[in-house]
């Protein structure tokens, strides 16, 4: 018997006795012996090594651990244990790894980073996916961070989630912002996304995230590390040399947030809603999928402005006394 019709036990083994006798260390004689076959001196050299590269592959797939995961169809795939749902992606289709931005782990939205667990459902959501509105919005919030400290690198940030129809983020600095303002801060917004920075989560440790916040002068970040429970991970996300404390999840990168969206106004707002605490200034935004939503949202918006009865009550003087 030759190589053909070896179980891969056999072949592995087979694979250090030819090994052996590719680097000359062991007669031929004893190869013959040792392998229980007759060796014919003028199998190519070259035949045979490829014969050991296949077995030393299919050793080493071998001893790698293997997860299994199943889409939303019914299927099942199998990936190394470090595989990731964007890794899932490209290994299903290289069309369908370009157009997603998330995925849905166990019934969770999570960044396409993330290490999948075994036996996980696994569904990948696309940038037009209505789930992934959430994530623009969200996205776009930490992108107005970025713009508002590339622009003025003395403020500093509070909180910043997704709302509804938008946005906000809280920011402290000693003169509020104003409507005269927001221009200037949605071109680099537009700047930042059209860089198409990668978001990256990052675990920190309680202790290494309280320092640095500290050491920035970030207060309301320290405050806000200290609400999260023991036992948490402290989650740290990137975009390119600005980061935020953040639990997620976020998209691939800057660019994927899309260019419909605009900021509409500034108000002050309590830290934590709370008028004995201070007050800071919010900046507001609004985001959605497509151009097409953003004009439709601000046309409603319009007309509901020209039937607000106490614009119209002014306008007509019907509050004269």
């Amino acid at each position: 018997m030759g190589l053909i019709g070896l179980s891969w036990a056999g072949l592995s083994q087979r694979f250090c006795v030819y090994r052996n006798f590719l680097s000359c260390e062991i007669p031929l004689c004893d190869l013959a012996a040792k392998t229980n076959t007759r060796v014919r001196p003028p199998i190519p050299r070259l035949l045979i090594g490829i014969a050991l590269r296949l077995i030393r592959d299919k050793i080493e797939d071998e001893r790698t651990t293997m997860i299994h995961v199943s889409l939303p169809d019914g299927a099942t795939r199998t990936l190394s244990d470090d595989a990731t749902a964007s890794g899932l992606a490209s290994d299903i289709s290289k069309s369908l790894a370009k157009r997603t931005v998330a995925a849905v782990v166990n019934g969770v939205m999570s960044d396409l980073s993330e290490p999948l667990p075994d036996g996980a459902t696994v569904e990948l959501i696309g940038r037009d996916d209505p789930r992934a509105l959430e994530l623009i919005r969200h996205d776009l919030a930490h992108v107005l961070a970025e713009a508002v400290q590339s622009i003025w690198p003395e403020t500093k940030t509070a909180i910043g989630p997704a709302i509804e129809h938008g946005f906000y983020y809280d920011f402290d600095r000693d003169t509020p912002f104003t409507p005269e303002d927001l221009p200037v801060i949605e071109k680099k917004m537009r700047e930042i996304i059209a860089a198409r920075t990668p978001f990256t989560c990052e675990i920190w440790t309680r202790n290494e995230a309280e320092a640095y916040f500290k050491e920035s002068g970030e207060t309301w970040k320290v405050a806000l590390l200290d609400a999260i429970p023991e036992g948490e991970p402290i989650k740290i996300y990137r975009q390119g040399d600005w980061l935020d404390l953040c639990r997620g999840p976020h998209m691939r990168h800057t660019g994927d947030v899309g260019t419909a969206f605009k900021l509409t106004h500034v108000a002050g707002a309590y830290w934590r809603g709370d008028a004995k605490n201070p007050m800071l200034s919010r900046i507001y935004g609004i985001a959605f999928a497509d151009k097409e939503a953003l004009d439709a949202h601000e046309k409603m918006m319009a007309e509901a402005e020209k039937r607000d009865h106490r614009r119209l009550g002014r306008e007509m003087d019907l509050f004269h006394f």
